[in-house]
């Protein structure tokens, strides 16, 4: 990268700009449940500062009740699978779930199906009460006769690299960087357990949030008034050479 002052300025401009929208982003889905949130590594500050990586922050957030028993959060390691349109696949952390006008087991926010250990959606049928989802990730309900039963059982994903899923909508997709996605049942080996009438929580600290983005609109104001300097020094420089040329 070039040592010229206004390309340093600038390019500092452009990773702290980036910061500042990473953090706006994460505020903004402070209430959003399952929602993971971002930080931007910098790299090469020597010759100005670059925005060399945005990542994504996988610890867990807390526990919200919901009263709901189709509501469940993940304890532990893994993402929900959602079958979306033209057989796209998104992973979640959000299991906000309910039974759809198709009979199947839905996000609810989304309206795709939620997979289940058979690879195919998990479907509910009609006159059925009661349904809920338990720790292991079966599905159960009481059928119009009374009798207990089981629908299925909710899938999870894991990944080598979670930190490498690509973001979509309000989940993630598969990349390169993520590896492989692996399949197992809540509660198995590699998997966390699921707890009913629960939401994962945004794992946003709202206050660490404000302090970043306050920190880099400084920056960023550091940065703007280097490039006006820059630009003012090099219109002098230019002055002189033309009056010299003429003198």
């Amino acid at each position: 990268m070039s040592t010229d002052p206004l390309n340093i300025g600038l390019s500092g401009l452009e990773a702290y700009s980036t910061a500042i929208d990473v953090s706006a982003n994460n505020v903004a889905n402070v209430g959003t449940a399952g929602f993971q949130g971002q930080d931007v590594e910098f790299g090469d500050l020597y010759a100005g500062a670059v925005a060399a990586r945005i990542a994504t922050n996988n610890a867990p957030g807390g526990l919200d009740p919901t009263g709901s028993a189709t509501s469940v959060a993940i304890a532990g390691a893994g993402f929900f699978v959602l079958a979306g349109p033209n057989n796209s696949t998104t992973y979640t952390r959000d299991g906000n779930f309910s039974v759809g006008a198709n009979g199947f087991l839905v996000d609810s926010a989304s309206g795709f199906n939620v997979t289940g250990v058979s690879g195919g959606p998990i479907a509910i049928p009609a006159g059925v009460n009661g349904v809920a989802i338990g720790a292991d990730g079966s599905v159960t309900g009481a059928l119009p006769s009374g009798q207990s039963a089981t629908f299925g059982r909710v899938e999870l994903a894991a990944f080598a690299n979670p930190g490498g899923l690509l973001r979509a909508g309000g989940g993630y997709q598969a990349s390169a960087n993520s590896g492989n996605v692996l399949l197992g049942a809540p509660a198995t080996a590699g998997y966390g357990s699921l707890v009913s009438g629960f939401l994962e929580t945004s794992n946003v600290d709202l206050a660490d949030e404000f302090v970043k983005m306050i920190a880099s609109q400084a920056a960023f104001k550091a940065n703007s008034v280097s490039v006006s300097t820059g630009d003012e020094v090099l219109k002098t420089a230019i002055k002189i050479g033309d009056d010299d040329r003429t003198a």
